[in-house]
């Protein structure tokens, strides 16, 4: 009976002894300012976890000709990237059929658990800040730069849709984001719909009745004017002054489709649920696949979706200080430069991730961006109908302002077009810098200028809200003394603590002979039975 009962269909797997294993980083390397720099990556096999993790980071910036007025931004963020993240994997299914080599269908090829590809040493970016070696042209595992590339993409998601992609296999640095609070509030679209709604409107009465302005004669096809024409059978009219219009009721009217118009009580209800709808629905805009945005939207749980993208564990914003040196020659006293640095502390924990993954520390270091042309609308403001007035505002059904180029930069050679949108009356949540005297600089391409060798500005002519404004496409460094080297030197320790079911063999001692030594002495012998 008992053997009847037993249930050889068990989904819980087996319960291996955990052990701990340590992950031990020590990192130098350097990189330039507007870079995702890479720090480090730690790889989880599957069903590891971090039970505790720490990691310092530090920056030092190289020498600049003068002490920098504006700050330098340093961010550093750690994601956990799990296997399922990487796009050849559509679900827990393929994942642990890839795991185990088997494919997907009879008859096709495995879905690859690892990918390679060819390792570079003399135009690989990217392992060469990680400070990874293998032999030249060596196939490698590319989990670490497609982890890399899976976490760029999507915070580029998350950031704009107008953003493009990076390819799983591009090897380069991609651009960190400009870290500009004070233009976050601006965006290059807004769905409309949500703000507005839409009421569904009822058509009551077929025939809406026209008035016009003037009236004439009409020529036929053969160009003849005649007088007011009528069907067949139908007699002559004359349209009559109406409060100065011509009234065309009962002879010509605009047909709608149904009977009139009303606003019926339950469509406005239903506008209103749907424009919160519409507001829940853009928090599911980062998924690729419609389909899983509208299963969310059901309130059905997708429970491996969280495994499928990046997981942000840590993340710490600084600015660089500054020291300045001054040289110690007599004849030099008055000869400087300035070096800056800066001090980051991360720690991470992880449940055990199944499906496993890789962990990615980056770092990005970003000057200030200062828009120093930046419009001041009361300065320009030349009419009280321009200024903020509660009735109309408070009524306004939008609450859009329209942001015009000269917003961003009064010299820009466009400065009326649309930049972008932003809440109403944002140009009165103030923040913009004021440089002037020897500072002052009215146009983006000035002549150099040695006292402007202070102001680390990274300015593009004729701004507009593109890849351009959210990506650090072009950042110079011809503030630092030596423009062509890396500006920016970083040092990191951290020990990761990671459990899993990883088997480790005991400690192992130099070779003896101690135990043939033993041996020897002992009687091995055996009786002989009579």
């Amino acid at each position: 009976m008992n053997g009847m009962n037993q249930n050889n269909l068990l989904t819980t797997p087996l319960t291996p002894k955990r052990s701990t294993r340590i992950d031990q980083k020590t990192v130098i390397t350097s990189g330039n300012a507007g870079k995702i720099i890479p720090v480090a990556c730690i790889p989880l096999l599957r069903e590891d976890g971090v039970k505790r993790s720490r990691m310092q980071i530090a920056v030092e910036m190289m020498e600049t000709a003068e002490t920098l007025f504006n700050g330098v931004n340093v961010t550093v963020n750690a994601h956990l990237v799990p296997k399922l993240a990487f796009d050849r994997f559509n679900g827990m299914d393929d994942l642990n059929r890839s795991y185990q080599g088997v494919p997907r269908e009879d008859g096709e090829t495995p879905i690859p658990f690892i990918e390679t590809h060819t390792f570079s040493q003399a135009d690989n970016e990217f392992y060469k800040t990680l400070g990874m070696h293998a032999q030249g042209s060596a196939t490698v595992n590319r989990d670490y730069i497609e982890a890399y590339n899976t976490v760029v993409n999507f915070r580029r998601k998350e950031r704009s849709s107008s953003l493009s992609m990076r390819t799983m296999t591009d090897t380069s640095l991609a651009q960190a984001f400009w870290n500009h609070t004070t233009m976050a509030h601006i965006v290059p679209d807004f769905d409309q719909a949500i703000i507005d709604g839409e009421v569904a409107l009822n058509v009551i009465n077929e025939e809406i009745p026209l008035r016009s302005s003037s009236t004439r004669a009409w020529t036929d096809e053969s160009g003849t004017y005649t007088a007011n024409q009528l069907p067949v059978g139908a007699t002559n009219f004359s349209p009559t002054l109406v409060n100065g219009s011509y009234d065309w009721t009962n002879n010509i009217w605009a047909e709608l489709q149904q009977n009139g118009i009303t606003v019926s009580l339950s469509n406005i209800e239903m506008a209103k649920k749907t424009q919160a709808f519409a507001k829940a629905r853009s928090m599911f805009q980062g998924h690729d696949d419609d389909y899983i945005i509208d299963t969310l939207m059901a309130g059905i749980r997708i429970p491996d979706q969280a495994m499928k993208q990046p997981i942000l564990l840590a993340q710490q914003r600084t600015q660089m200080g500054y020291q300045q040196r001054f040289a110690s020659d007599a004849a030099n006293l008055d000869e400087s430069v300035t070096v800056g640095g800066a001090l980051v502390d991360i720690t991470m924990r992880t449940p055990a991730i199944n499906t496993g993954g890789i962990i990615v520390v980056t770092c990005e270091i970003t000057p200030e961006q200062l828009f120093e042309r930046q419009k001041d609308h009361y300065l320009h403001n030349t009419s009280v109908s321009n200024y903020p007035e509660f009735t109309r505002d408070e009524l306004d059904p939008e609450k859009v302002s329209i942001v015009t180029n000269d917003h961003i930069d009064v010299d820009h050679t466009n400065p009326n077009a649309v930049f972008g949108y932003a809440p109403l009356n944002h140009e009165y949540m103030r923040s913009a810098p004021n440089i002037g005297g020897k500072y002052y600089r009215p146009e983006v391409d000035a002549a150099f200028d040695e006292d402007r060798q202070k102001i680390w500005a990274n300015e593009t002519v004729d701004p507009e809200l593109t890849e351009d404004f959210y990506l650090c496409n072009n950042v110079h460094h011809k503030v630092f003394a030596d423009s062509t080297s890396d500006a920016f030197e970083i040092t990191a320790r951290g020990t990761f603590e990671i459990t899993g079911n990883t088997v480790f063999g005991g400690a192992l001692k130099e070779a003896t002979d101690d135990y043939d030594e033993v041996m020897s002495q002992v009687d091995q012998t055996r009786l002989t039975k009579a």
